[in-house]
């Protein structure tokens, strides 16, 4: 960054340094030219009134000359003393085409005219005594171009200086801005994945350095709680596959080592039983783990909720005799993936029928953009303090702990998931109780925006 850095002072230092030369040039060459054009001026007037001597009246200025010279290239009049009319101008014959025209010029190597050297030169045709002539106004290159040569000199000089020096100054000021940036780079690398809990040592500034380090840890304290509620996952999920797979292993071992034809049947619809509650488990991982995506599609399809909601209570009339009352369901269509609302329909109806005493009840209402779907019971309800843990993976409470009765304990933290990822929220609340024309159980609210909300 430093040689970077460098580079670019140094081109635009350079390019100060040769702007400034052109710059006093041009400056310079044009305030000869106006010189030039006062003394062809003055010589013009001369003429113009028959004032015109051999010897031209000098106005002060030592570094210039002014001759008027006749057709053939000889002085009629000068500025100078020691040129007498009559001799060969010091001037080219002929004069170059652009000065007859009235642009300035430079002319080099001039031996004839002053002290020689090169001149800035202007010239004008006149006619002197009917005769035609030529006013040539030369002022000296000389003091200029030694007050350039100097200038030129110093820059020379002075550039690589200045830009050793920047170069000295990015360079120390680089590295003391980037030391704290070091030092939580030291830090950061020293961080492995077993010890997350460890965080960067904050700098004593307040500045942007600073705001990075604190960016830093809050994503080192994210991923470690991360890193937990998946370590928790991994041993909550070996857990409860294991207790099944364990019960399969002993039931089959008993079937190897001790037949029964009495008993075998009665063993391999125990089997058949444990092995499907293995399986809705590792539905259940699959589904948690797919609604944890970090990137997941966004939902377009429009689906008409209610329908998924009826075929599902169809479905739930199958598997038991608890009642589902879905008289209060109403029309709402919502944007989303189909096959993933029906699961969260499922398992909210699947949760509410374990806990129910008797009766379920499910309302579907579209109303201010928003559609909402509950589910309530008639059983012992979920505490306050339990309500937002019920969304939490593996959780059971202690009316449920046994897994005939619980479930995995997976289906509301996958109905949380999916929700989310829909644009929706969902909480647990208590039915108003019978009298007040409830059930008094545990209420599920999902709310998900309405398909007719732009996106």
């Amino acid at each position: 960054m430093t040689l970077w850095a460098t580079s670019i002072v140094a081109a635009a230092t350079i390019l100060a340094g040769v702007g400034l030369l052109l710059g006093l040039r041009h400056s310079t060459w044009r305030d000869l030219d106006d010189i030039a054009a006062q003394r062809v001026s003055y010589v013009s007037s001369l003429v113009e009134h028959g004032q015109l001597r051999g010897l031209i009246p000098s106005t002060g200025g030592e570094a210039d000359v002014v001759q008027v010279i006749d057709a053939s290239g000889h002085v009629l009049a000068s500025s100078d003393s020691e040129v007498r009319p009559g001799s060969r101008s010091g001037f080219p014959h002929p004069l170059p085409p652009g000065l007859l025209d009235g642009r300035p010029m430079t002319l080099h190597n001039l031996a004839g005219i002053g002290d020689g050297g090169d001149f800035r030169v202007r010239a004008q045709p006149v006619q002197v005594d009917g005769r035609p002539a030529t006013i040539v106004a030369a002022v000296s290159l000389a003091q200029p171009e030694r007050t350039l040569s100097s200038l030129l000199t110093a820059l020379a000089i002075g550039i690589p200086v200045l830009i050793a020096l920047v170069a000295w100054t990015i360079s120390v000021t680089t590295r003391r801005t980037l030391r704290p940036v070091e030092t939580l780079r030291r830090q950061a690398t020293d961080i492995s994945a077993t010890d997350l809990h460890r965080r960067l040592d904050l700098p004593a500034s307040q500045d942007e350095i600073h705001a990075l380090a604190v960016t830093l840890n809050d994503m080192l304290a994210r991923l470690d709680a991360a890193s937990a509620a998946q370590s928790r996952f991994v041993a909550d999920a070996a857990h409860e596959l294991r207790s099944p797979l364990t019960a399969i292993r002993a039931q089959l071992e008993v079937l190897a080592g001790y037949p029964d034809p009495e008993r075998d049947p009665l063993v391999a619809a125990a089997l058949l039983e444990d092995t499907e509650r293995l399986n809705d488990l590792v539905e259940d991982l699959l589904a948690l783990a797919r609604s944890e995506d970090p990137a997941p599609r966004r939902p377009h399809t429009v689906v008409d909720l209610d329908e998924v909601v009826l075929a599902e209570v169809r479905r739930q009339h199958g598997l038991t005799d608890t009642g589902i009352d879905a008289r209060g369901v109403s029309a709402g269509r919502v944007r989303g993936d189909a096959e993933a609302l029906r699961r969260v329909v499922r398992n909210l109806l699947d949760n509410a029928r374990r806990h129910a005493a008797h009766q379920v009840r499910v309302t579907l209402t579209e109303r201010g953009g928003t559609v909402e779907l509950t589910v309530s019971d008639d059983g012992a309800g979920i505490p306050p303090a339990d309500r937002a843990r019920v969304f939490e993976r593996f959780t059971r409470l202690d009316e449920a702990r046994s897994r005939e009765a619980g479930g995995s304990g997976l289906g509301l933290a996958i109905v949380g998931r999916i929700v989310t990822t829909h644009g929706g929220t969902v909480h647990a609340d208590e039915d108003p109780s019978p009298e007040d024309g409830g059930l008094g159980g545990a209420r599920l609210v999902i709310r998900l925006p309405s398909a007719d909300q732009p996106d």
